[in-house]
């Protein structure tokens, strides 16, 4: 079963989309300076089961995308449980998103997500933002994936993350 240590809503971990972000507990890949290490704790947090539902339920009018951040412990019941959340998610209009730890391929189990960042966090190489980074994000094109790790790049200025970024950067400053 899968838990979720925290639930937030954010417009960065995809680009051009705004995302309710669901922190998955139970990560297996202990990187090195993770920022969040609470999640490698087994069973953090509330049952998902017990609450996706109502969580989607409660922003849809405000996302267009529901981002798992972490697959738990990666057994064959947690795969399903997050296919499974995928498809309602697609039932409800809204796109989803899968942050993967793993140093891999598409596998078969993640092609119901819309978007899948792949590769654990090195210190050495930084996340999706450092043009160095091991790690990529993946947008479905209709039959397969494309890379589109470079919107998360500051030298980027035409991303839809980075317009997002500025435009509440101007927002803020006339509050």
């Amino acid at each position: 079963m899968l838990y979720y240590a925290e639930a937030d809503l954010s417009h960065l971990e995809v680009p051009g989309e705004t995302c309710l972000c669901l922190y998955i507990s139970g990560c297996l890949h202990k990187c090195k300076g993770c920022h969040y290490s609470i999640l490698q704790d087994k069973n953090t947090g509330l049952p998902l089961s017990k609450y996706i539902y109502d969580l989607v339920e409660l922003y849809i009018s405000k996302i267009t995308c529901v981002c798992y951040l972490g697959e738990g412990n990666n057994s064959a019941e947690e795969k399903h449980e997050l296919i499974k959340y995928s498809k309602y998610v697609h039932s409800r209009g809204l796109k989803s998103c899968l942050y993967s730890g793993s140093n891999t391929s598409v596998e078969d189990w993640m092609k119901t997500f819309d978007y899948i960042k792949l590769g654990a966090y090195d210190s050495s190489r930084g996340g999706l933002s450092a043009q160095t980074t091991n790690q990529m994000m993946l947008q479905k094109d209709r039959y397969s994936y494309i890379d589109i790790t470079y919107k998360f790049w500051v030298s980027n200025r035409n991303s839809p993350t980075m317009e997002s970024h500025y435009e509440l950067q101007r927002l803020n400053q006339h509050l």
